[in-house]
């Protein structure tokens, strides 16, 4: 799941201008310096896509540049998303230049930093925060056409297939992804789970027709929990019931262990919200509670 995102604005006449940024984890300590800036203005003289880590902190970032009246004003400027580990840098791409051309449409110039965070919160809101969950075809279609367009530069069987890949893409099989994606939703909410796990099953086959494995994947594991969704969200409130009154009677590690368990129940309900909320939450007590035992040895 993506941990936030920032933007530097490029004028001609200075190095850079921070525009602001909105990060999930308050406690989250990544600043654009001029070392950072210099290194991501020359890797983006060459891609507008570039990927980089920092310490322990891994992002990707895409470069809009201007034309026009702007380009005198500034060259353009750069939006960032910090990543997870288990975050694919690729599959943000059609995503992060669509946060970049909404950015694009207000007044960089003139719009103070609070108001351009407020927006920039709304964006990944919109944007970015489910993209493990939501199907965009937009996105999909842009994938597989890349793919395929790597593939024509294969042998014999890598081009066949990139042709039938293109072929599906122009009947548009892609876009039933999302037609099941969305039945399925909608057969969560009724409840009817046993209806919601052959929506899941059906958007995973046309996801593997299409070579999208890792999201035939993910529509795997949610036809798998969908039966068993009622069980794993009762073990989600027994969890987090147990972590919270083992914070009240300040019993930290323990609270620190239910609120870990309830992450992990989290993330195999889809829910990314609840799961980076609980993550958050045990890792803050982990380290209180570690910080607590060294305080006592003293």
């Amino acid at each position: 799941m993506v941990k936030g995102c920032f933007a530097i604005l490029l004028p001609n006449e200075s190095e850079f201008k921070d525009l602001g940024h909105y990060y999930l984890d308050k406690r989250v300590e990544f600043k654009i310096t001029n070392d950072l800036f210099l290194r991501l203005s020359l890797d983006h003289s060459k891609n507008q896509y570039n990927m980089l880590k920092i310490k322990d902190i891994s992002f990707i970032s895409y470069i809009h540049n201007f034309t026009g009246k702007l380009e005198r004003k500034a060259k353009g400027f750069i939006v960032g998303l910090l990543l997870d580990e288990e975050d694919k840098p690729d599959k943000f791409k059609t995503s992060l230049k669509n946060t970049a051309n909404i950015l694009a449409t207000l007044d960089l110039w003139n719009i103070t930093k609070s108001d351009f965070e407020n927006k920039l919160k709304e964006i990944y809101h919109e944007q970015l925060e489910s993209l493990t969950d939501i199907v965009s075809e937009v996105a999909l279609k842009e994938s597989i056409i890349n793919r395929a367009k790597d593939m024509l530069s294969g042998g014999k069987k890598e081009r066949k297939v990139a042709d039938e890949l293109l072929q599906l893409i122009e009947a548009g099989v892609h876009a039933k992804i999302a037609e099941h994606y969305k039945a399925a939703e909608a057969a969560l909410k009724q409840p009817d789970f046993e209806k919601a796990a052959k929506f899941y099953t059906k958007a995973a086959e046309i996801a593997e027709q299409l070579f999208e494995t890792e999201l035939a994947n993910q529509f795997k594991l949610k036809a798998k929990n969908s039966s068993s969704v009622p069980q794993l969200t009762r073990n989600l409130e027994e969890a987090v019931q147990k972590a919270r009154n083992f914070l009240k009677n300040e019993d930290f590690n323990s609270s620190y262990v239910w609120y870990k368990k309830a992450s992990e129940i989290a993330k195999n309900l889809m829910e990314p919200e609840r799961e980076e909320e609980y993550r958050l939450k045990a890792k803050a007590l982990q380290e209180f509670y570690q910080v607590d035992q060294k305080f006592k040895k003293k």
